[in-house]
């Protein structure tokens, strides 16, 4: 599935600039971002990723960067293919720089409702950098 982006604005000769993080990428018709998820299509901005989550773990809340908030608690956590940030010693490398598009496909509201029936008192966007699939 794929959405337009909220986080771009256009540029001339049909090509867009990317805002969903300080790399502001400026790409041309069918290129893609350095996160490997956000590409020109037809002169917009989509989101190749939208509705289609890679991990999915119900996780304890300590083990986010959260200390002590609601202590004891589960939280659903979700994550996509594709970053921005090329880390060396990134321990979700295999899901982070993965460059081919994959997942399963699910609507933000069902993720709502998948985390309200296991108990889960948040969602984290995870295991990758999360502002870049903000929508």
């Amino acid at each position: 599935m794929q959405n337009e982006s909220i986080l771009y604005e256009r540029l001339a000769n049909h090509k867009v600039r990317c805002l969903a993080c300080a790399r502001y990428c400026e790409l041309g018709e069918d290129q893609v971002g350095l996160c490997g998820i956000r590409g020109n299509k037809d002169g917009k901005l989509v989101l190749y990723v939208y509705g289609k989550v890679a991990a999915v773990h119900i996780d304890p809340i300590e083990k986010k960067p959260v200390t002590h908030f609601m202590p004891g608690s589960k939280i659903f956590s979700i994550g996509t293919t594709g970053c921005n940030w090329l880390c060396k010693y990134c321990i979700n490398f295999d899901l982070s720089q993965r460059r081919k598009i994959e997942g399963v496909d699910i609507t933000p509201e069902k993720v709502v409702e998948k985390a309200l029936e296991t108990g889960c008192n948040g969602i984290a966007y995870t295991y990758n950098e999360p502002s870049i699939f903000l929508e």
